[in-house]
Parts: C-alpha cells; sequence; structure tokens
C-alpha cells in the first residue's frame, strides 16, 4: 500500500533522508545498547534524547523510519520559518502525515528537532 506525500514533499526530501538515515539507526542502535540489549552494538554515542523511543514496545528501527523520513523532510521544508516545533506546524504536519501521528509524533518531532545535513 502506497501511501500519499504531501505536496510539499520532493525527491529532494527522499534524498536527503538516505543521508541522514544511517545517523538516526546507530544512535538508535546506541539507545538499544543503554537499555540494555544484547544484541546492539555500543557505538559510544549519546543518547540524550533517544531514550524516550526506547521505552516503546517495539524496538525495530524500520518500524519508526517512516516517522523519522517524515519529520527529517519537515525540517528541511519547514525549519527556517519554524526554527522550534510549535502548535501551527504541528497542526500541518498533523494533516500532511499518511499515518498515525498521534502514534509517531514523538518519532516525527524528534528527527524535525535533529534537523538535516544540508548537501
Amino acid at each position: 500500500m502506497q501511501s500519499k506525500r504531501p505536496e510539499w514533499y520532493t525527491d529532494e526530501d527522499d534524498s536527503t533522508w538516505e543521508r541522514v538515515k544511517s545517523a538516526f539507526q546507530n544512535d538508535w542502535e546506541q539507545t538499544k545498547n543503554d537499555f540494555g540489549s544484547d544484541s546492539a552494538r555500543d557505538l559510544d554515542q549519546d543518547v540524550d534524547n533517544t531514550l524516550k523511543q526506547a521505552a516503546g514496545a517495539d524496538d525495530a528501527f524500520e518500524n519508526r523510519e517512516q516517522a523519522f523520513r517524515f519529520g527529517s523532510a519537515a525540517n528541511r521544508q519547514f525549519g527556517a520559518q519554524h526554527p522550534s516545533w510549535d502548535n501551527e506546524l504541528e497542526n500541518r504536519l498533523r494533516g500532511d502525515y499518511p499515518g498515525d501521528f498521534e502514534r509517531d509524533r514523538h518519532d516525527i518531532r524528534y528527527a524535525y528537532d535533529r534537523g538535516y545535513i544540508p548537501n
């Protein structure tokens, strides 16, 4: 099932996402390690804001990729206008998100707050 993309979401957002995806994966791997997973590698990274993610029921990165990708693209598109998450931005993204926004809100915001890696 293919999800509908918001009109502001571009192919460049997909390209940008590919550059930041590995950083998110490493961050997620470290978080799992910090919570005692025997299968996760210790990458000697700070986990700051990712601790809350590990408390979720399902710890597979792939289950959160859509939210991370969307938040990263939203930051690229709206970061100059909304350097900090606010109600106006949240309402816009809630209407544009092709999944369950309430369930994925934390991960979308996490990716938005982390920013993106420019070219």
